[in-house]
Parts: structure tokens; C-alpha cells; sequence
């Protein structure tokens, strides 16, 4: 009996953040057309700089929250939100890639990502997310998995994110007064 082996260490890695050209490329973003109607010429142009900020802000509730698209078999573009229009933007490599790996587990697209946590932060969720979540805990986890398994056997596709720190760790207020109590 004859044996193949097949080469199962190819991968594709690459630096984070590039060290040459700069840190950021052009990609391009699909927004609602009644969005960006409302917004004002200098508030459009700084549309680049707020993906950050939403990111930061939205990012634990994002990879602890019940995925978007309980379909693993799709994945979401946009809701039905009527015109869209397609927007370059310039945006720093690393938030792209973390944008993507919360995406991908989510089963949406990055555009689609983009557009939920403007809507989130235009709802006020991150009022109360910064109030729970983010005070005295670090702004991004230290490392992000996405897996994404194919059994044929079982018939099952499954989507998993993984990320340390997990859990968290982070001083309440409680811890504090305790600190100066003693």
C-alpha cells in the first residue's frame, strides 16, 4: 500500500503593521447613502479616523456577544438599509485586520461591521458598554484566533473565535477603596 503525504504547513503570515510605506492602505466601505446624507462635510471626511474609537469601544462586546449571522454558511454583506455608496478610505492595517477577524467570526463583511457599531454607537449602546466593560481593562484582547472548520463527515461548518486574555482582569471600585482602606 502506498502512502501520500500532503504538505499541511502552508500558511500565509505577514507583519501586522508593515514597516515600510506606511501603516495604513486604502479600502474601500460601503455606507448607506441616507448615513452619509447626514453627516457634514468635515464629519464625512473624518469617517477614516472614527473606525478606531468605535473599535476600541465595541470590540469586547463584539467577540462576547451571540454571533450576528447564525448562518455559518454565509456571509452577510448588509442589511437592507436602501442606496449604498462606496467610500475609500484610509485605514491603519492593524485595525483592518482585527475588523476582519471579528467579522469573519461573526459572519458579516467588514462593511457590514462598520456600519453596526455606527448604529450601535448612534443607539447609545456604548455608553453603557464603557460604563461595564471598559473602564480599567485593557482596549484590545493580546491575540485573536478565527477558526474556520469544514466537517464533511458531519456535514457542520463551525466558526470560532478565540482571544486571550480571556477572562479579562481589571480593578472594580470596590478593589480600590479596599486598596485605601488598609
Amino acid at each position: 500500500m502506498a502512502t501520500i503525504y500532503l504538505d499541511i504547513d502552508q500558511r500565509i503570515q505577514s507583519a501586522l503593521v508593515p514597516n515600510h510605506s506606511g501603516r495604513s492602505s486604502v479600502e474601500t466601505i460601503l455606507f448607506p447613502e441616507s448615513y452619509l446624507r447626514r453627516l457634514t462635510p468635515e464629519k464625512r471626511k473624518q469617517l477614516p479616523k472614527r473606525i478606531l474609537p468605535l473599535l476600541r469601544r465595541y470590540q469586547k462586546f463584539l467577540i462576547s456577544k451571540r454571533r450576528i449571522n447564525q448562518n455559518a454558511r454565509k456571509t452577510l454583506y448588509q442589511r437592507n438599509m436602501g442606496k449604498l455608496v462606496r467610500l475609500n478610505l484610509r485605514i491603519d492595517s492593524g485595525v483592518w485586520a482585527i475588523l476582519g477577524v471579528i467579522a469573519a467570526a461573526h459572519g458579516v463583511s467588514r462593511c457590514f461591521l462598520v456600519n453596526y457599531m455606527i448604529w450601535l454607537d448612534e443607539s447609545g449602546v456604548g455608553d453603557s458598554i464603557d460604563e461595564k466593560v471598559n473602564v480599567g481593562s485593557p482596549t484590545f484582547q493580546d491575540s485573536y484566533s478565527y477558526l474556520w472548520n469544514l466537517d464533511l463527515v458531519q456535514n457542520r461548518i463551525t466558526k470560532t473565535l478565540e482571544f486571550t486574555p480571556n477572562p479579562i482582569r481589571f480593578l472594580t471600585a470596590e478593589d480600590i477603596l479596599h486598596y485605601y482602606q488598609e
